[in-house]
This record gives C-alpha cells, structure tokens and sequence, in this order.
C-alpha cells in the first residue's frame, strides 16, 4: 500500500512545511513505507526548498499541469478527486495538516473506500452540523448520510468500486465547484452515498484524530489531523502542531533538531496546559455569549482595546442577583 499526498503551489499558508512534516513524521514510524506525492506544474516550478527536501523523501514523485487560470485551491481538490486515475495500487491519502504517531495496521483496511467520520460522531451530534448545512446549501449538494466522512485520510482499493467511486466524487465535485465553493466534502458523502447507501465503511477514528472536533482517539492516534483553520483564530494553541511560530521554525529551518524532537514525540507536544471539559462547557461554547466574551478576553491577552475587564467588574458587582 501507498500512502498520498497532494501539494500544489500557493502564496499563502504552511502547506510545503506541513507535508514536509507529515510525510518526515510517517518515514519515523514506518522507515519502509512506500510514498508518493502529487505537485501541479506551479509547485514543481517553483523553488520552495521544502520541495528538496520532501522530493528525497518519497519515492513517486507525479507532476500534474493545469491552465494558468485554475486556482491553487481548484487544482488541490482536482488532484484529490482524480487520485485513482493517476496512482496505481492500494493507497492511503492523507491531507497535509497531520501528524503520525504510529505504523497503520493494513488489517484495517478490509472495503473498496474508506474514511473516518467526521468529528467523531454522526452528523446530526456533530457541533459543526451548522456549517456543514451551510456548505451543503452553497454547493447545492446533500448526500443525506448519518455518517458524514472526513476527507482528509482515505483509503483507496485498486478496484473497480473504487474506480467508480472517484468517478463519482469528480464528477459531482465539478458540479458543486460551478458554485464557486471548491470544498469536497458534500461531493465526496455524495459518492460514499451512491455506493454504500448507509452502510459506509469506516476506519477506526484513530486513523484520522481530528483534534480540533474532540480527543477521543489522540491517547492512541496513528494520525493526528490538526487542521489548518487555527490559523484565522486570534489565539495560540497547547498542541505544538497548532502553532504559527512552530511552522515559522520549519520554513526556516527545517528539519531541525527541536522539529525532529516534535516529530518523534506527537503524543506529547504541549507547550502550555491542557485541560478537558464536560458536556456543560461543551454546550455554553456554542453559545454567542461564550463567543463575545472569548473575543474580549482574546484581545485583552494580546494587548488590544477591550472592553472585557468592564463586563467582568459589572458581573462581579452584580453576580449575587444571579
């Protein structure tokens, strides 16, 4: 089996860093694993020293062109849905924004397609239900599935079924990106949907521990999936891989001895304490309230105006009414 990964070229974001990383982090865990990397034309061209390096780590390297009007985002999701027509073999996709903790057990994998779900849970649990109702409305796509999947680690057969699978998520995803909204999650449930009904086969959760959606299976991950969207957030976050000044060391320095120390120890890079909550503070962070006073707190830790320490002298004063 393969393990995949995708990378186009982009001005914004870590995204040479962060394959770097997961792909170093997997060679850690599994010095045999086979890998192969998909660039479009732009990546290939440039001159990102990321590239160098990542190039001597993998051992299929597959360059795509694309028109030079294609954004860098439509050509990822291109790649991404296109993968079995250009990769022979089983294979193991993994998004770049990952980390591994530990060798896969290829026992595993035992259908034609497979993912985790989403948050860990079924859709309709799910606190991102909201926005994933909005992204089934912008792209006019909902695949009506109680197992909604997570699109960043997938498991491909070199099979007829997985053959007609990735027909299907193309296809549809070209229909939803005429949205102008090029994500490929409605699109890939979609094609789940049409093969499987409500059977859909699933990888066990800690094969994709989405950390940003909860920490069921981070004490016994194989993978770590931190997404990228902290990035917009005005806070820093405990788990090193979620940090902006971490991504500035790689892209400076590489692999250095510190980001080679992160890789080998996934499970305990912390800088900062962790805590967990219950279901009560579970809920209120759903809340607008939770939101607004979050924001204040947020701005007056980083040193900006902030009308926080008035609402906490109000609530001080006038806590016993409550």
């Amino acid at each position: 089996m393969k393990f995949v990964y995708v990378l186009v070229g982009s001005t914004e974001g870590f995204y040479q860093e962060q394959t770097l990383v997961s792909v170093a982090s997997l060679k850690f865990v599994s010095q045999s694993a086979k890998i192969a990397l998909i660039v479009d034309d732009k990546m290939d061209k440039g001159n990102d020293k990321s590239l160098v390096v990542l190039r001597d780590l993998v051992d299929e390297y597959v360059v795509c062109d694309f028109e030079d009007s294609v954004p860098s985002i439509a050509r990822s999701r291109t790649l991404k849905t296109t993968l079995r027509s250009i990769v022979d073999g089983d294979f193991l996709y993994v998004d770049s924004d990952t980390v591994w903790a530990s060798p896969v057990d290829e026992s595993d994998f035992t259908a034609d397609v497979m993912g985790v779900l989403d948050a860990h849970c079924l859709l309709n649990e799910s606190q991102s239900i909201e926005g994933v109702n909005q992204d089934f409305e912008r792209t006019n796509c909902d695949p009506k599935v109680r197992k909604y999947v997570n699109g960043g680690v997938l498991f491909s057969r070199d099979s007829e079924k997985a053959r007609k699978f990735f027909k299907i998520w193309h296809e549809k995803w070209l229909e939803t990106s005429k949205s102008g909204y090029y994500i490929d999650m409605p699109s890939l449930n979609y094609a789940f949907k049409q093969l499987y009904g409500d059977d859909v086969p699933l990888l066990p959760g800690n094969y994709n521990s989405q950390i940003s959606r909860s920490w069921k299976y981070f004490p016994k991950a194989k993978l770590v999936h931190f997404f990228t969207g902290w990035m917009k957030e005005k806070g820093d976050k405990p788990y090193v891989f979620q940090r902006k000044s971490f991504w500035e060391i790689v892209k400076k320095d590489g692999l250095n001895d510190y980001v080679v120390l992160m890789l080998k120890n996934p499970l305990e890079a912390f800088d900062g304490p962790v805590q967990l909550y219950d279901n009560v503070d579970y809920e209120l962070k759903k809340t607008a309230l939770y939101g607004l006073v979050r924001d204040m707190f947020e701005r007056k830790m980083l040193g900006k105006k902030s009308r926080f320490d008035l609402v906490e002298k109000f609530v001080r004063k006038f806590s016993s009414v409550f």
